[in-house]
């Protein structure tokens, strides 16, 4: 028995001898403060057992046994009194345990986590309801089965979820994964698991507890994003390759139209210079008219190299114009008729939106006339508050959504970033058989100029 111990038993039972002699509140209190005294000297409840035992044996199981009883009861006052402080201080924990409890649950709750709990020797496993909830059930509707959630982890990712628990439990590596789950309505899912086993004096798992909170928007952001910067580096690169595209072009042209033209031209004037002069009078007009053909036709593709660069009606006249000679002309060229409802008269355009607003008209009918095989196109360009509708409907071939995108792509693309740099947006509706229907929903407040003051 160590000094502490032998100490606080010599005190007990002198204390206890008086208190069983004449019972009094200053004994019991006497007690109370010898139970503070074991607490300090880190006595133990098994201690505290043993002290006590030893006194009975001295003070009660002596006495005749008429007075053994009204010794018992005493001795269970003092010793009740005595263990007090200990009641107090294992209430305290059991309140402060709750404490963290709530709190942990209502961090928890807050998170929207739903909770697990699982015991790896029996498979006994605990689902919370919010776990339930994330997976598309009511409490009553899921078991507290491992199977029940284990089978509706995604295929692809069952595998990778076993191997991760497995090297948890079996090596302690930190078990943290995302993974996608399989909801009851068939929506697939993601969810964030994470999870804390404890082990015993063996090595062994007996308990593993842990939570999962659905991470679906973030994921779906995430591949939105992805899939935009992957969009903006192939419009970026696309924007490069056509660039050089068109400088090429612009250089063909003006070597092989132009460049051809004014060799012609050249040379025409040359043969003029020299004609005979016998010959001079006849042949004066003849050679004039052909070089005002040749001067005509150098002025026309020099004016149709410039409208493709930059429409100079657009400027001139304004952009309703503008498209109503696109349409004629490709109507002219590509022999697709064109039905036109434009009620744009209550819209100021102003002068920044007009060349993203014709390049957005240009490049659809160009799809069409590339990939539709149409034979008609409706366009309609309308008010409706607060946006600038321009829609055009063609009734070619159509595609399925998912196809739409790769048909014209890049085309698309152009578009979709013209309208954000509107601040609106493309909608695409189409399917096999059916046509192709491209809506831009464009903002009043960015496309219409300001009122000078």
């Amino acid at each position: 028995m160590s000094t502490r111990l032998e100490a606080l038993s010599a005190a007990y039972l002198c204390g206890l001898r008086a208190y069983l002699e004449a019972a009094s509140e200053a004994g019991l209190a006497h007690a109370y403060e010898l139970g503070r005294q074991a607490m300090a000297d880190g006595l133990g409840l098994l201690d505290i057992a043993q002290l006590h035992r030893a006194a009975l044996d001295t003070l009660v199981l002596p006495a005749a046994p008429a007075d053994r009883e009204h010794l018992l009861d005493a001795s269970t006052a003092f010793f009740n009194e005595l263990l007090a402080p200990f009641e107090l201080s294992i209430e305290g924990y059991r309140a402060a345990l709750t404490a963290s409890e709530e709190r942990f649950h209502l961090a928890v709750s807050g998170a929207m986590a739903g909770l697990w709990d699982w015991n790896p020797q029996t498979d006994e496993i605990y689902f919370s309801p919010q776990f339930k909830r994330i997976m598309g059930y009511e409490d009553s509707e899921l078991p507290n089965e491992r199977e029940a959630h284990f089978g509706a982890i995604h295929p692809d990712d069952r595998d990778r979820v076993a191997q991760r628990m497995k090297a948890h439990l079996e090596d302690r590596l930190a078990y943290d994964i995302e993974y996608r789950v399989i909801a009851k309505s068939g929506e697939v899912r993601w969810v964030h698991s994470r999870g804390q086993a404890l082990w015993n004096a063996s090595d062994t798992p007996y308990r593993m507890v842990g939570w999962i909170l659905d991470v679906t928007d973030r994921k779906r952001d995430e591949e939105a994003l992805r899939t935009s910067q992957e969009e903006m580096r192939r419009l970026s690169a696309h924007i490069q390759q056509v660039r050089e595209q068109e400088k090429a072009r612009i250089a063909r042209e003006l070597h092989d139209d132009l460049g051809q033209q004014l060799t012609a031209l050249k040379m025409a004037t040359s043969l003029f210079e020299h004609t005979a002069d016998k010959d001079r009078g006849r042949a004066d007009q003849h050679a004039l008219n052909g070089l005002y053909t040749m001067i005509d036709n150098l002025v026309q593709s020099v004016r149709h190299i410039a409208a493709d660069l930059h429409p100079v009606i657009l400027d001139d006249l304004g952009l309703i114009p503008a498209i109503d000679s696109l349409v004629d002309e490709f109507s002219a060229r590509y022999g697709i008729r064109v039905v036109r409802h434009i009620d744009a008269d209550g819209i100021s355009f102003n002068r920044e939106c007009r060349i993203d607003m014709f390049r957005m008209v240009q490049e659809a009918l160009t799809n069409v006339a590339r990939h539709s095989g149409a034979t008609e196109v409706v366009l309609d360009i309308e008010r409706v508050d607060p946006h600038c509708i321009v829609r055009i409907v063609d009734n070619g071939r159509g595609a399925a959504q998912q196809g739409a995108k790769g048909r014209h792509s890049f085309g698309l693309l152009g578009m979709r970033e013209r309208a954000a740099l509107l601040g609106g947006e493309i909608r695409i509706s189409t399917s096999p058989g059916k046509g192709f229907a491209l809506t831009a929903l464009l903002p009043l407040a960015s496309i219409e100029a300001k009122p000078t003051p």
